[in-house]
């Protein structure tokens, strides 16, 4: 249905000839962009909305000023801290990719080999901790400081 609903709405952006259809796409259909954010997504989904925010820190790993950050809107989370907060809530892979879309950042990509791994674990609903061993076993970058 997101996939409908996405090529209606670019369908609708192709048709705007003028600033004022685009500015009825903008601002007159809030159903059209219903998150101003990734935190305003990412606390609308059952996995995390009503969860404490101390709780969903200490699964993320994410360093609990600069996530408290991320969550009051100061900082926009890049990527990796996005990919992080999703493993960490359980997110599905269709969840973490709109996450990823709504902040603005690459979605994962299959044909890179660093994606492929975070693709397997987050399908699998492996951890944070069991991702980053896969990433380090394969030689890829790591999500997490953990220094």
């Amino acid at each position: 249905m997101e996939e409908t609903t996405t090529n209606r709405l670019e369908n609708v952006l192709l048709n705007a000839h003028s600033i004022s259809s685009l500015e009825d796409y903008l601002y007159k259909d809030d159903a059209t962009l219903p998150y101003g954010s990734f935190v305003d997504y990412f606390f609308s989904l059952p996995e995390v909305s009503g969860k404490d925010k101390s709780e969903i820190i200490r699964k993320s790993g994410i360093e609990r000023t600069y996530c408290y950050q991320i969550f009051n809107k100061r900082k926009k989370p890049g990527r990796d801290k996005i990919i992080e907060l999703s493993i960490a809530m359980g997110l599905s892979l269709k969840e973490t990719q709109r996450g990823l879309k709504i902040g603005n950042e690459p979605v994962l990509y299959s044909r890179n080999k660093r994606d492929a791994i975070i693709i397997f674990c987050i399908n699998e609903g492996k951890n944070l901790m069991d991702t980053e061993e896969l990433l380090t076993e394969y030689g890829e970058n790591s999500l997490e400081d953990w220094g």
